[in-house]
């Protein structure tokens, strides 16, 4: 075992004592106790699960239903009828989509058939020029799609609808991918439940009583569900890692830079912003992440090496247990074993024996992300005077207003804005410290993994929470944000499932430009446990 230990200044240690950080923990223990007796009581009853998947196309992979479209052995209409059936037919329950196209998108499939039909390129032409010709994909509703719901779960005046598809969408399209939905996100993205006053709260696949995590639920649950094969997402602190993980799907957040973030809200103009935050891509299937980050980092695409085929002889595999700080939970048991278990399978695939890092900074990576990401400036929020303003509205007033029940706002937004008020009185030479901490952890990795290794981390600390437990629990998300603040390519990964029914994620993360050794350590990962477990169904036939 490999410990890296350096002591903290004492302004490090002032700013963040032990003492401070035991006293929220304590505050929000308490909280806890309150609180999740009622979330309990709120959740008693098992609600009836989803319908059965029939229809055999909806299992498979993005990559072979292009290749059957483009061979003609299926159609795009069939593939496109398929998806929006059964979108339609879990809506319900999950409440998953925001705005739909299902019309123009039967339209669009219709005319692929007929460009196929007519012979006008090879199989050759359209494998290599439209990869994804003819298969439809989602959307989460804050990344923009033409003629669709674009208010990122805000509760506006004037419903907003997206002038023109973000960037990614484009390029998706360019590649024959058809957009069918834009799913459902909480209020500006900003929390790790996907619930806003506008278009409610979205359920989780496995039990509707749980959270399929946010910002990126909508999107998850429907993956998850059947109701799409891959979609596009969206990362600022595990907002895509997080639901892949309750959900028991793939989520990718890709190496900062390369994947365009154009025509996401919230956006932010502060030069840290494209650093931390990253249009992200989710899908059932591990063989399918690299065709679509291919896809995604367009012009960008060749720095990643995507086409390198990856050997796992000699891979360098690290894994962290415990991050060591004080406001981290210990390991669900189940989560703890799927990570060994992981571990161990990969000691044998690449014949290597793996290291568990102990690093001393870990313990405060909770803190330094968060202040790093609220100390940027300029973040589409409910208190900018003008989109893109620095200027704020009053804070206190906001408040007041949500607390006499006068608010259109949720609670995280508004809590946003208080802590973004804390993190900006951090003083110049506190944040410097924050930012060395940060990059000594970055040096540790990028020492440590080189150009051919991995770090296997848990995603959370146990599996999909019930309805509001996150509430009290978000003090366990510094496995996500860690790999946020240091600008890793980081890849959930789905391996296996709890004795309650519930998916267990784990998450492989790998230095910058090397997003295709977590995502070959992915496909191994789906090899050896299964992968995408379909959700249960109280109907006795299945597929």
């Amino acid at each position: 075992m490999f410990c890296f230990r350096k002591k903290s200044d004492s302004k490090l240690k002032e700013m963040l004592s032990e003492c401070a950080k035991r006293l929220l923990w304590i505050l929000v223990w308490i909280a806890a106790v309150i609180a999740h007796p009622f979330v309990r009581l709120a959740n008693l009853r098992r609600p009836k699960s989803l319908p059965r998947i029939r229809n055999p196309l909806l299992l498979e992979r993005a990559t072979t239903l292009a290749h059957k479209i483009r061979t003609q052995q299926v159609t795009s209409e069939e593939v496109m009828r398929a998806f929006i059936a059964r979108t339609k037919e879990v809506q319900p329950q999950l409440n998953c989509v925001v705005d739909e196209r299902y019309e123009e998108a039967l339209q669009e499939a219709q005319q692929v058939d007929k460009f196929i039909r007519s012979g006008a390129k090879s199989v050759e032409q359209m494998e290599m020029e439209t990869p994804f010709l003819g298969v439809p994909f989602s959307v989460k509703e804050s990344i923009g799609v033409q003629g669709l719901s674009n208010t990122s779960g805000q509760k506006l005046r004037t419903k907003k609808i997206a002038a023109q598809d973000a960037r990614t969408v484009s390029l998706v399209r360019a590649a024959g991918g058809i957009p069918f939905v834009v799913t459902n996100t909480p209020e500006l993205c900003m929390c790790y439940e996907t619930d806003n006053n506008n278009t409610g709260r979205t359920n989780n696949p496995y039990d509707l009583r749980r959270s399929p995590g946010g910002s990126s639920g909508g999107e998850a649950a429907l993956l998850a569900s059947a109701g799409s094969v891959v979609g596009l997402a969206s990362d600022v602190g595990g907002s895509a890692r997080l639901p892949a993980a309750f959900t028991g799907i793939f989520g990718h957040k890709p190496s900062p830079g390369f994947v365009s973030n154009e025509g996401h809200c919230p956006s932010s103009s502060d030069p840290n912003w494209d650093r931390f935050f990253s249009v992200a891509l989710m899908g059932r299937y591990a063989e399918d992440l690299a065709p679509t980050l291919r896809v995604m980092a367009g012009e960008n695409a060749a720095a990643l090496n995507l086409q390198q085929k990856v050997d796992l002889k000699g891979m360098r595999v690290c894994y962290v247990e415990d991050d060591g700080a004080v406001f981290t939970r210990s390991l669900d048991p189940e989560v703890r074993s799927a990570l060994r278990k992981a571990v161990n399978h990969l000691e044998k695939s690449c014949g290597v024996k793996a290291e568990k890092l102990c690093i001393e900074e870990l313990k405060d990576i909770f803190e330094i992300a968060s202040t790093i990401l609220l100390k940027m400036n300029a973040v589409e929020c409910m208190f900018q005077v003008e989109p893109g303003s620095k200027e704020w509205k009053s804070v206190t007033w906001e408040w007041v207003r949500y607390f006499a029940c006068m608010s259109d706002y949720t609670f995280p937004p508004l809590l946003y804005g208080m802590l973004k008020r804390i993190a900006d009185k951090v003083s110049e030479e506190d944040f410097r410290e924050m930012v060395s901490c940060n990059q000594r952890i970055k040096n540790i990795f990028k020492e440590k993994l080189g150009e051919h290794g991995v770090v296997i981390f848990p995603s959370f600390t146990e599996p999909a929470l019930l309805h509001r437990e996150i509430y009290y629990k978000f003090l366990n998300v510094s496995y996500l944000v860690t790999f946020n603040a240091t600008e890793m390519p980081v890849t959930n990964c789905p391996v296996g499932m709890t004795a309650q029914g519930l998916p267990i994620g784990i998450q492989v993360a790998a230095n910058p430009l090397q997003d295709r050794l977590t995502i070959a350590v992915a496909e191994e990962l789906q090899k050896a446990f299964g992968g995408w477990v379909a959700p249960p169904s109280d109907e006795k036939e299945t597929v």
